[in-house]
């Protein structure tokens, strides 16, 4: 409900707009319905449009990704899985076991608002020896710890994701549901953090904040609130992150934050405006072409199993089809497209299918987020 009433309100500005272009005033009524038929042909033609020459071309300005930024996306993405884990003594044996970091602090429950999430230190980054993970620094004057947040998995995170509504944030935009998770956490543990670089005789902390979805954008709010504190030095590194920041906002957490895409996923694409576009991209395809050659082939095939069924009408029922349009374009779809408010957060490596095997870029985020549409060129 929280959704809908947001993409209502995209609509309600989209329509005004539309209605002091056009000369006559717009209102919902005027947006067009979608059938089944609408959206099975679209996605086919979509289909057809990420053949893997076309990403390559896509790609082929934006810097690669190397084999040693990719093994730590790797074992990055490990330990966001393992925040998904349904004990925090699972979670502390393989931390102990697999990435030589002893557990801080772990919080399994999740409300809106308050993501499930834990807390390790680098034991070796004590201990002044060599870590066993390939992020971690080797500064003797610095303490590693990672903060670890959980992704959608119960019905109080789905909440927090469906608080959509962009909020005013350090002079751009942000998703307001994953604003407060993030928040909450970066005032949660500014506390801890200091007491544990105290504790250590350290000068400074290497924070390195990982998440997956929903976690991803908790965990990007959080590192960009404690990237202000002097005693810190903060990356971030999301899996899948929403449309999280505004344009300007995203750019300038470029140096600190990686978000990673994988290949078609729309998690980071969606917002309402995208979801609007979507829509009225679905209404102004014409799909008859598609239909036309599925009855076509849909008949020959009835016809060559049973040859007599069709006998005296296998032309007639051709010949019709082939002279009826199939499909009733609405007059009144507008031609513009909604600008997005919100984009994924940082730098993007974007993976995908390149025909050979799999590819990553480094792209910006308004890249993922480019709307194409009938006529538009794009």
């Amino acid at each position: 409900q929280m959704s809908t009433k947001n993409l209502e309100k995209n609509l309600m500005a989209f329509l005004q707009e539309e209605s002091k272009e056009s000369g006559k005033v717009l209102t919902t009524n005027d947006l067009p319905t979608l059938a089944p038929p609408d959206i099975y042909y679209y996605l086919e033609k979509e289909d057809e449009c990420k053949n893997p020459s076309v990403r390559r071309r896509q790609h082929r300005f934006f810097a690669g990704v190397d084999v040693n930024q990719m093994d730590r996306l790797n074992e990055q993405l490990q330990l966001a899985l393992l925040a998904y884990a349904d004990s925090m003594q699972e979670i502390q044996t393989t931390l102990q076991k697999d990435f030589d970091c002893e557990l801080a602090y772990c919080d399994m429950e999740s409300t809106p608002g308050r993501p499930s999430h834990f807390i390790a230190v680098n034991k070796n980054s004590i201990e002044k020896q060599e870590s066993a993970l390939s992020f971690f620094s080797s500064d003797a004057s610095t303490l590693e710890v990672i903060m670890v947040v959980r992704g959608t998995k119960t019905i109080t995170d789905i909440i927090t994701d469906l608080l959509m509504d962009e909020e005013e944030y350090k002079g751009g935009y942000c998703h307001n549901g994953i604003l407060e998770s993030g928040q909450y956490l970066a005032e949660k543990h500014t506390k801890l953090f200091r007491n544990l670089l105290r504790a250590s005789g350290k000068k400074k902390i290497k924070l390195t904040l990982i998440g997956h979805s929903l976690g991803a954008g908790a965990a990007t709010i959080a590192g960009m609130e404690l990237n202000e504190l002097p005693e810190m030095d903060v990356q971030v590194i999301g899996f899948g992150c929403p449309a999280l920041l505004s344009k300007e906002l995203s750019q300038q957490t470029e140096s600190f934050v990686t978000t990673v895409v994988a290949d078609n996923d729309c998690i980071p694409r969606m917002s309402s405006a995208t979801m609007l576009n979507a829509i009225l991209d679905i209404a102004g395809f014409d799909w008859t072409p598609y239909a036309k050659q599925d009855i076509k082939e849909a008949v020959n095939e009835v016809s060559s199993y049973f040859p007599t069924l069709l006998k005296d009408y296998k032309q007639t029922i051709l010949d019709t089809v082939s002279s009826q349009p199939l499909r009733d374009i609405p007059a009144n779809i507008p031609t513009k497209r909604v600008e997005p408010v919100l984009y994924p957060p940082g730098k993007c490596v974007h993976l995908y299918r390149d025909g050979f095997g799999i590819s990553g870029n480094v792209v910006p985020s308004d890249a993922l987020c480019q709307t194409r549409h009938q006529g538009s060129g794009e």
